[in-house]
């Protein structure tokens, strides 16, 4: 009997394939400058730190959540805000990316990758779609191969307060000709990257652990230790429970109770305004 695991690895090289085809096909035709952020320090925060530079500038992407999973980046590259979770959700994606690379004019933009790791393989494929025009390295990055380089590198040195971050997002801005008091101004409110899971005050009094996710969700053991250590009713909101026919849902979190949204943000958000006491705190 044939092992079904097999003809999974073959789906995923299939659809590793194709999504590197039309990723470089955006690539050619968009011409989007892009910044990859590497290393074993803290990416996100550099990732962050670059955009809100960029941004006050330039029409730009970066990729938010889970960098090392296998296929956030070309999602990221076509311009797709979600990560499919069924074989339908894949073929509306590929047929979607495909019309709009046929139909759509060329726009330029700029790319900011938060490229992880987590194995060579998965490393390798994705480099071999970006090829940066410029690499910002934080902390050490054992795993990047002689070739992999770009024209301008910038190391950030790991401390514990967000001057190296800063101060690299600034000289990505020059390269960009944004001047040091226009990165000033674009980075006075910078808030760090959010975490996967949140817990912020409901405003009728009890918790919200919010677990929602735009590409990928957070870990089930990481989800299941905070729940274990927070005492209280748990209520739970998903597009599930939230379509259930007939049901009257209670948008309230009291005192004593534990309120966990799970699901993609982009159906999930309107509960979180819902619920929460600071929705503005995301």
């Amino acid at each position: 009997m044939v092992n079904p695991n097999f003809f999974r690895r073959i789906l995923r090289r299939g659809l590793r394939r194709i999504l590197a085809f039309l990723s470089q096909w955006a690539l050619k035709k968009h011409k989007p400058q892009i910044i990859a952020v590497v290393g074993e320090g803290k990416t996100g925060i550099a990732r962050e730190a670059i955009y809100r530079v960029l941004k006050s500038k330039y029409p730009i992407r970066r990729n938010v959540e889970a960098p090392d999973a296998e296929f956030v980046l070309p999602l990221i590259i076509l311009g797709t805000a979600e990560y499919p979770r069924s074989y339908f959700g894949w073929i509306k994606i590929l047929l979607k990316s495909f019309g709009q690379l046929l139909l759509r004019p060329a726009h330029k933009h700029l790319l900011v990758l938060e490229i992880g790791y987590s194995n060579k393989e998965i490393f390798d494929y994705f480099w071999a779609l970006t090829h940066p025009s410029v690499l910002v390295i934080c902390g050490d990055a054992p795993y990047l191969s002689r070739d992999q380089t770009a024209k301008k590198i910038i190391h950030i040195k790991e401390t514990d307060n967000l001057k190296p971050y800063f101060e690299a997002a600034t000289k990505v801005g020059k390269l960009f000709k944004i001047g040091e008091k226009e990165a000033e101004r674009a980075l006075a409110h910078f808030t760090l990257p959010p975490a996967r899971i949140q817990i912020i005050p409901a405003k009728d009094g009890g918790l919200i652990v919010d677990a929602s996710y735009q590409y990928y969700p957070p870990s089930e053991r990481s989800l299941d230790e905070i729940l274990e250590a927070l005492p209280g009713r748990k209520i739970l909101f998903t597009p599930e429970t939230l379509q259930q026919e007939g049901k009257a849902y209670e948008f309230k979190v009291r005192k004593g109770e534990i309120g966990v949204i799970l699901g993609q943000k982009k159906k999930m958000w309107k509960t979180f305004l819902e619920l929460a006491k600071t929705p503005w705190f995301v």
